[in-house]
C-alpha cells in the first residue's frame, strides 16, 4: 500500500496484525497503570493509516484532575528544532541562503577566533565546536556584569534575544566538524538566521509556512489563553517542572525548544517527511531536501550524551539518524530518523517500514529518558505488529 495522508483505519489496511495492534494499545495503557508516566498520548501509523491514537492518564497531578484527551498539549521542547531545520531548508530551496556558508555571513555579531569556519550545516548537525556549558558561562557572566541589552526586536523571543546577544562571542572548544556536541544555542542561531534571511520573525515564519499549510492547528508558540486548559501539567517534583511549568515556556517562541503541540499534529509533520516533503497537496520541501535532512551528514564523527558514548553520532539536518544507536526502539531500521525532547516527547519516522510513531509523555527521569519513559517498548510493539512489508 502506498504512503498517503493520515487517516484512521484498520490494522488490515496498514498491513498489520489486528491482535498485535491491540497489544500496542494495551502496552501504552500499562505504562500509565504501572507508573512509568502519569500521562501520555501516543500515535502509531503505518502507510498513512492510524491504527492507535489514545490518551492515558490525567491532565495534572491533582486527584480530581480531568482525564487526559487526545488533543492534549505537551511541551515539544527540542522537537522544535525539527521545525527550525525545516525552515532553514525551505530558505535554501528558495535560493536565499546556503548551508555551506559561514554563519557570520548571516549574523555578523557571531565573532571570535576560528568562527568564520563555522558553517550553517555545522549548526544543523551540532558540530559547530561550541560547547553548551561555555554558552551558559558567558551568558551568566554578562548577566552578572549587567551588560546592557539592546532593545528586543519586534517579534523576537525575549529569552532568545538575551541568550543570542550575550552568547554571540562564545569561543569554540573544538574545530568545527570534529565532534558532535548537542547544542540548543546552535538552533537559536538558526532561528535568528531564519528571521534575518526571510525578513519575518522566526515563529511567524514557522506558523505561516509550516504549521498552517500542514493543518497543524494544535501546535503553538506562545500558547493562547483560550487553549491553556489543554496543557498537561506535572507534579512540582517531576523532572524539568521548575522550568516546564512556567509562564516563560508557555509564552516561548524559541527556535530551540519553544513549541507546544498535540500528538496528532506531530504525526502529520512526520508523515509529511515520509511522503517526501508533501502533505495534503501542500509541498513544503523537495524530496531531495528530505533525503538530505534524513541521512547521516556527519559520518565518522563521534558524540557523547550523558552516560552514553556513540562512536558514530549519526545525525542529519535536524533529525537524529538511527544507524546502530537504537534510539527509542530496538526494531527500527538503520534508516529511521527521530527526535526527542526534554520532559518526554518523542517522534520517529521509519521509511523502510512506512511508520510514523509519536509518544508524548510526562517524563519521570530526565537523565535516562528512553530507559525511563519506555518509548522503546511502545515503538517495539508497533514494529512487531507489521505483517506485510
Amino acid at each position: 500500500m502506498r504512503n498517503k495522508q493520515l487517516e484512521y483505519g484498520s490494522a488490515q489496511q496498514a498491513g498489520m496484525s489486528e491482535a498485535r495492534v491491540r497489544r500496542i494499545a494495551v502496552t501504552a495503557e500499562q505504562m500509565v497503570t504501572n507508573g512509568v508516566t502519569p500521562a501520555q498520548v501516543v500515535v502509531a501509523a503505518r502507510k498513512g493509516v492510524i491504527v492507535v491514537h489514545q490518551a492515558n492518564g490525567k491532565f495534572g497531578p491533582e486527584p480530581d484532575a480531568a482525564e487526559l484527551t487526545r488533543n492534549a498539549l505537551f511541551p515539544l521542547c527540542s522537537i522544535t528544532k525539527l521545525f527550525t531545520a525545516t525552515a532553514i531548508l525551505m530558505l535554501v530551496e528558495e535560493g536565499l541562503m546556503g548551508l555551506n556558508r559561514p554563519v557570520v555571513d548571516y549574523i555578523p555579531e557571531f565573532t571570535g577566533p576560528g568562527k568564520k569556519a563555522v558553517y550553517v550545516h555545522h549548526l544543523l548537525t551540532h558540530t559547530s565546536g561550541i560547547n553548551g556549558e561555555d554558552v551558559w558561562k558567558i551568558i551568566s557572566r554578562k548577566r552578572e556584569q549587567g551588560v546592557e541589552l539592546p532593545a528586543c526586536p519586534e517579534g523576537q523571543d525575549p529569552d532568545s534575544h538575551e541568550s543570542l546577544f550575550y552568547g554571540y562571542e562564545v569561543p569554540l572548544r573544538t574545530k568545527p566538524g570534529q565532534v558532535m556536541q548537542y547544542l540548543g544555542f546552535g538552533y537559536q542561531l538558526l532561528g535568528e538566521i531564519v528571521s534575518r534571511v526571510s525578513g519575518v520573525p522566526y515563529h511567524r515564519f514557522v506558523e505561516e509556512r509550516i504549521f498552517k499549510p500542514l493543518g497543524m492547528n494544535d501546535t503553538y508558540f506562545a500558547v493562547p489563553d483560550s487553549e491553556r486548559y489543554r496543557i498537561v501539567r506535572r507534579a512540582p517534583e517531576a523532572p524539568c517542572a521548575e522550568w516546564i511549568e512556567t509562564e516563560d515556556l508557555i509564552q516561548s517562541m524559541s527556535a530551540g525548544g519553544g513549541a507546544y503541540g498535540s500528538a496528532y499534529d506531530l504525526a502529520v509533520f512526520g508523515q509529511m517527511f515520509l511522503l517526501g516533503g508533501e502533505y495534503n497537496g501542500e509541498r513544503l520541501l523537495s524530496p531531495i531536501s528530505v533525503f538530505e535532512m534524513t541521512r547521516n551528514q556527519i559520518p565518522g564523527v563521534s558524540s557523547q550524551y550523558r552516560d552514553e558514548v556513540f562512536p558514530e553520532a549519526y545525525w542529519g539536518y535536524g533529525w537524529a539518524i538511527n544507524g546502530s544507536k537504537r534510539d527509542g526502539g530496538d526494531l527500527f531500521s538503520s534508516g529511521a530518523y527521530s527526535h526527542w525532547g526534554a520532559a518526554g516527547p518523542f517522534i520517529c519516522v521509519d521509511p523502510l517500514y512506512s511508520t510514523v510513531t509519536v509518544h508524548l509523555s510526562v517524563e519521570l527521569d530526565h537523565n535516562r529518558p528512553f530507559k525511563n519513559m519506555y518509548a522503546d517498548h511502545f515503538n517495539n510493539t508497533v514494529l512487531a505488529a507489521i505483517e506485510q512489508l
